[in-house]
């Protein structure tokens, strides 16, 4: 009996661990990557006629219920819901009663959509069907040139000047490449615009989310339309004053939501009665730094101005922010924010200047009295320019130009004086600079057929998004660049129909078309001291 009793417990427990061996997925491994596939739709999309209402799907592994939910999409947009069962691997789909025998309905699966994995669709998929006769044909598809997920919704064109806010008639997903389509489109007039794809079904708004416009005002569909390009683009937020501070006696700061510059103008800008001076921080050109010459005696105070002006347009109205004077003063030294460390710089034509930028600001007359040495080599004396850029920053450029692949020591010594917060702390401030092989400089040539209209060319740096160059295309068709800085550029030309040498995005609201472009997919390499003449750009293919 003993015996007995020993041996049951014994088995049952090693029947239960078997079980849960065999039903669990095993422990342990890689974690599964692999993109789920649709395998088969029952009735296969293109089916006319459609006797049932159902449709049921077939993927290579369970999905997750929630992603399917909010990832499928059904268009055009109907007044009942889409009845949604998860069978196992199969999902049941039910279509709603309200549907017109004369529409195409288009089911789209999105990449929102997930296995239980958490591994998204490989790409977005349409399926087509019709309670009627036949399966609508027209397409329109194109690219999405942006650098971050996108969608593209379409719209049946009514007319209405704030169609684009609305919600769209139907949704498609970018792919990784940029590419949309949108498929079994009956004949008419459409509308379209590139959004997020991080917020792609709820409706534009323009000051929030990125967009794109085409460069036409509506689509005429009667089979297919393709080359519909879009670019991403968020519009420049109307500029708003976020808060200020005050830092010591004579100076703070003011915040803004947006970068401003040396053109824009500041109407009795004040704190309290007293008027101030301003210059846009080296740090951060949403900020800028005003400054006062009387001491303040007061706790609180509110900065002020009737309004910021740029090119005597008005950007921002009577506006004021409330700041607290501090009771004691800044006794700290003085000190850099800019550069932190030691630096390495790649010589070019132009320098680059190495730029100095203070912890606060102290004047042209203090920083001009302190004395900068440059040495190369940690010996050899180098003559530089120094250029006072603002009263709490300056450039330095060694007069010859920097040498390549050497070792440079900079040293900014203490200056003699009373105000402890006018000077380093220490005797010597030394910064590190060490150069890299010197930049080198090539051009490019190329031509365009059939041209006929005013365009430009545009070519951009892979890695550096500040090398941007342009050049106009001439009435022959040619255009050329010279000294461009060696390494890999994208090369694009755009409809210059404002003539300001600048791409015109459109507005979604009210609408204005975007400038016709195009995109080159290649690369173009170019070469220090060599001219690349480039094949001809075809813009009819």
């Amino acid at each position: 009996m003993k015996l007995k009793i020993f041996l049951i417990p014994y088995c049952f427990s090693a029947l239960a661990t078997w079980q849960c061996a065999a039903l669990g997925p095993p422990s342990g491994g890689a974690r599964d990557t692999t993109p789920p596939e649709l395998l088969s739709a029952d009735p296969p999309s293109g089916t006319v006629r459609l006797t049932s209402p159902e449709i049921i799907l077939s993927f290579s592994e369970y999905m997750d219920e929630k992603s399917f939910e909010k990832g499928i999409r059904v268009a055009p947009v109907l007044t009942d819901e889409l009845g949604i069962k998860f069978k196992g691997e199969k999902i049941i789909l039910t279509l709603p009663e309200d549907i017109n025998n004369n529409v195409t309905v288009v089911l789209t699966l999105s990449r929102e959509i997930k296995d239980e994995h958490g591994v998204e669709l490989i790409k977005s998929t349409q399926l087509a069907y019709s309670l009627g006769d036949k399966i609508n044909s027209g397409s329109i598809s194109g690219n999405v040139y942006s650098n971050q997920p996108a969608a593209v919704y379409l719209f049946y064109d009514d007319g209405s000047d704030t169609l684009l806010l609305s919600s769209p008639s139907y949704i498609s997903e970018a792919g990784d490449d940029g590419s949309f389509a949108f498929n079994y489109l009956a004949p008419g007039s459409y509308q379209i615009l590139a959004i997020d794809r991080g917020v792609a079904g709820a409706k534009l708004d323009p000051s929030r989310m990125a967009y794109g416009v085409s460069s036409v005002s509506n689509i005429i569909l009667d089979s297919l339309q393709t080359d519909i390009h879009l670019k991403l683009h968020q519009e420049d937020k109307p500029l708003r004053l976020l808060r200020g501070e005050w830092k010591d006696w004579n100076w703070g700061q003011i915040y803004f939501n947006s970068e401003l510059s040396l053109k824009n103008s500041f109407s009795n800008l004040k704190i309290g009665s007293k008027d101030l001076d301003w210059f846009l921080s080296p740090a951060d050109k949403k900020i800028i730094v005003v400054t006062i010459k009387d001491s303040l005696n007061i706790t609180k105070g509110s900065i002020s101005f009737s309004s910021i002006q740029l090119n005597d347009l008005i950007v921002l109205d009577s506006s004021k922010v409330s700041v607290t004077i501090p009771s004691a003063a800044d006794t700290n030294s003085l000190t850099f924010t800019k550069p932190e460390s030691n630096i390495s710089i790649t010589p070019d034509k132009t320098g680059p200047e190495i730029e100095f930028i203070f912890s606060k600001p102290v004047g042209e007359e203090i920083i001009n009295k302190h004395i900068v040495n440059l040495l190369l080599n940690d010996t050899i004396d180098v003559a530089i320019n120094k250029n006072i850029t603002t009263p709490m920053s300056m450039t330095i450029l060694p007069q010859d130009g920097w040498k390549a692949k050497s070792s440079y020591t900079l040293k900014m010594f203490k200056l003699d004086s009373s105000e402890v917060k006018q000077t380093f702390k220490d005797s010597v401030k030394t910064i590190k600079i060490s150069t890299k092989k010197e930049l080198g400089y090539g051009g490019l040539l190329g031509s365009v057929k059939g041209i006929s209209k005013n365009y430009v060319a545009e070519i951009s740096h892979v890695e550096n998004s500040h090398w941007k160059f342009m050049s106009v295309v001439n009435s022959a068709g040619h255009f050329e660049f010279f000294e461009v800085p060696e390494g890999k550029y994208t090369i694009s030309l755009f409809e210059d129909k404002d003539k300001n040498f600048a791409y015109t995005f459109g507005k979604a609201f009210p609408f204005q078309p975007s400038e016709w472009f195009y995109e080159s997919s290649d690369t173009i390499e170019v070469r220090a001291n060599w001219d690349i003449e480039l094949s001809p750009i075809d813009l009819e293919q």
